[in-house]
């Protein structure tokens, strides 16, 4: 496969980096799309826009997004393997503080971890004020 038939797989690729020989074909009736199906999948080089490092969008990844998961095929990887799992690390970490933060009679272990929770929340700037993280006990 040539770089120009990898980016005539799909409207999006003509303007990333593809790599032409790790071309794996699509299912089509699996997508979901409105006009533009992927005829098949390529890896892609892609910067993070969170940390801005480079990585790799795999076609075995996008296979599994847009035939596994059912995303939208016009849906984009902006994001870093690890920027992603820290999102969602941090997502977790706002769920359980949500469960711990309504609960009646915590226990010695439950106060605990709810602290240790906001605090981290805290640091990285989703609980904004301090006196949240000090009147926790």
């Amino acid at each position: 496969m040539t770089a120009e038939m990898a980016a005539s797989a799909h409207w999006s690729l003509d303007k990333d980096s593809v790599f032409p020989k790790t071309a794996i074909p699509a299912n089509i009736d699996r997508q979901n799309y409105s006009i533009f199906p992927r005829k098949f999948y390529v890896d892609i080089e892609r910067c993070c826009i969170q940390c801005r490092r480079w990585f790799i969008f795999f076609a075995n990844e996008q296979k599994h997004w847009f035939e596994g998961l059912g995303f939208y095929v016009d849906a984009d990887c902006t994001k870093c393997v690890d920027c992603r799992k820290n999102d969602q690390n941090i997502k977790l970490m706002q769920k359980r503080y949500q469960i711990l933060s309504v609960k009646k009679g915590r226990n010695a272990k439950e106060t605990s971890e709810i602290k240790r929770i906001a605090l981290e929340l805290f640091q990285l700037g989703y609980i904004k004020d301090q006196t949240i993280v000090d009147r926790i006990g």
